[in-house]
């Protein structure tokens, strides 16, 4: 039973209509589903995506994502949020930054938060583009084209610098095209879409040679995949370059890519600068998911073990059939097929498989984001199938 006031002010009691009461059965049911313990040991066990599914039923290994996200600690903070979806999420903003800057060794003030890491991306653009046209961007070929193209809107043209012969980002090549128009450089670490990385120390020596004026975006997206020990964030660098900006997100190992929840760091002063051209914050619920996912450790641990040894298999497949690939330090390996990747994709997309768009410079090249170990099986045996033999 629901009630209304009458005239007077009573209270009058109504049978609920039965839109609502569709609702909140659905609701209910949806609650318990998003509730429902999910942890790679269990989503392993989910059938595989057989051979010409339909579109809906595809193994979508194209977009980086993270198969096993949310964490149930994620799902149930979502749940938790939603009594509150009609109230503003400001008081949730501080929570999630302290908690952040405790991880990093921070102060709060150093932490921005944006809906999704791209967000922050097309902040640092709007940086670059502020001194008016004729702004430059610097930026590897390929990497992940989001700043870019968004930088082009506000007339900062972008100069690219192909990546070296091991795939990584030509440090010494970009140093090379700074002039009095560079505003910005972009350095995606692990890059994206060739999963390699600079060495901490590398990447430290080139930022120290960027003129203050000019700054510097490491694009940390894929740091919690890295395994190179000479790898690293540069995130504790931030005090000692104030012109370096670090950005990471919870798209990849926590899962809530769909949820939008990036963060940075920087110095207060920049943070400042950064936080003035939001033009949003992110909603209630993914910032109670993403302060939730940083506690949820086991779960956490439990993915990034999966996503790593299915990495590994691919690895192995790739070079056991004599074919190019990075060394990946991300989710995703990228390697050679020795055709036309339009091709190649339509091929895997017969087998009802999703793999990664084309990508300049590496026409006949792959990437194959990780999925569930379940979904791993049977791609790995299509590549068995279709990739050429030495």
């Amino acid at each position: 039973m629901s009630s209304k006031n009458g005239q007077d002010g009573s209270s009058l009691q109504t049978e609920p209509p039965l839109s609502f009461a569709i609702s909140r059965r659905h609701a209910l049911l949806g609650a318990a589903a998003l509730l429902a313990p999910l942890s790679p040991s269990a989503l392993l066990a989910t059938p595989t995506t057989t051979p010409n599914a339909a579109a809906s039923s595809l193994i979508r290994l194209d977009s980086n994502e993270n198969p096993y996200g949310p964490s149930p600690k994620a799902r149930a903070a979502i749940v938790a949020s939603i009594p509150e979806g009609c109230r503003y999420a400001d008081a949730d903003i501080a929570p999630l930054e302290s908690a952040l800057a405790r991880q990093e060794h921070l102060d709060p003030a150093h932490v921005v938060l944006g809906s999704g890491s791209s967000e922050l991306l097309h902040i640092a653009a709007l940086l670059a583009a502020e001194g008016g046209a004729g702004g430059e961007l610097i930026a590897a070929d390929p990497t992940f084209e989001d700043i870019e193209e968004f930088a082009a809107k506000f007339g900062v043209h972008t100069r690219l610098v192909p990546v070296n012969k091991a795939h990584q980002h030509d440090l010494p090549a970009m140093g090379q095209l700074i002039n009095a128009q560079t505003r910005l450089i972009y350095v995606c670490n692990p890059n994206n879409p060739t999963a390699t990385v600079v060495s901490r120390t590398a990447l430290e020596a080139f930022i120290k040679t960027v003129p203050s004026h000019i700054l510097v975006l490491v694009d940390e997206a894929y740091i919690d995949f890295v395994t190179d020990p000479a790898a690293g964030s540069v995130a504790k660098l931030i005090d000692t370059y104030p012109n370096l900006i670090v950005i990471r997100t919870f798209s990849k190992l926590h899962g809530l890519a769909g949820l939008r929840i990036g963060y940075g760091f920087a110095t207060p002063a920049l943070a400042a600068r950064l936080r003035a051209k939001q033009l949003a914050f992110p909603n209630i619920a993914v910032l109670r998911a993403a302060l939730a996912s940083l506690s949820d450790d086991t779960f956490l641990r439990s993915t990034l073990q999966s996503i790593l040894a299915d990495r590994s298999r691919v690895e192995a497949l790739v070079d056991a059939r004599g074919l190019a690939r990075a060394p990946s330090q991300g989710n995703f390996v990228f390697f050679e097929v020795r055709q036309p990747i339009t091709a190649f994709r339509k091929t895997m997309l017969e087998h009802g498989i999703r793999v990664g768009r084309p990508f300049n410079r590496y026409d006949d090249w792959c990437r194959l984001t990780i999925g569930t170990t379940a979904e791993m099986d049977h791609t790995i045996a299509v590549l068995a199938d279709v990739l050429p033999k030495a």
